[in-house]
C-alpha cells in the first residue's frame, strides 16, 4: 500500500509535464536519437598530408564547433559512421583536402 501511494503521484507529475509546457526531449532518457537537433552528415574522402585517405562521415568541411583547437596549431575533428555515432578523430592541421563523396560518385564506382 505504502508504494503505492509512492507510485501514483511520480506517474502523475510525469503525465502532466509535457501537458504543462514542458520542452524537455524525453528521447534523451530513453536512448533514441532525436533527428531534428542533428546537423547532416557529409559523406566526404580526406587526403591527408602523409597520403593517406579515408572515406567517411563528418559534419562540416572546416573546424567543427564540438572540435578542439589546441595551442600551436593543431585540431580534433570527429569522424562519423551513417548513423551519426563517433568512431574516430583526426587532426584537420594534417589534412591536405576534403573531396565531397556524391550519390553520382558512389554509383560510377
Amino acid at each position: 500500500m505504502r508504494v503505492k501511494k509512492f507510485i501514483t503521484p511520480v506517474l502523475l507529475l510525469l503525465f502532466l509535464l509535457p501537458l504543462g509546457g514542458c520542452s524537455y526531449d524525453f528521447s534523451e532518457i530513453l536512448g533514441m536519437p532525436s533527428g531534428n537537433n542533428q546537423p547532416e552528415l557529409i559523406k566526404a574522402e580526406i587526403f591527408f598530408t602523409d597520403g593517406q585517405t579515408l572515406k567517411t562521415y563528418i559534419k562540416d568541411l572546416g573546424i567543427q564547433q564540438d572540435g578542439k583547437v589546441y595551442v600551436g596549431g593543431s585540431s580534433l575533428n570527429y569522424l562519423y559512421d551513417a548513423r551519426g555515432n563517433i568512431v574516430g578523430s583526426y587532426n584537420y592541421q594534417r589534412v591536405l583536402f576534403i573531396k565531397i563523396i556524391s550519390s553520382q560518385d558512389e554509383e560510377s564506382s
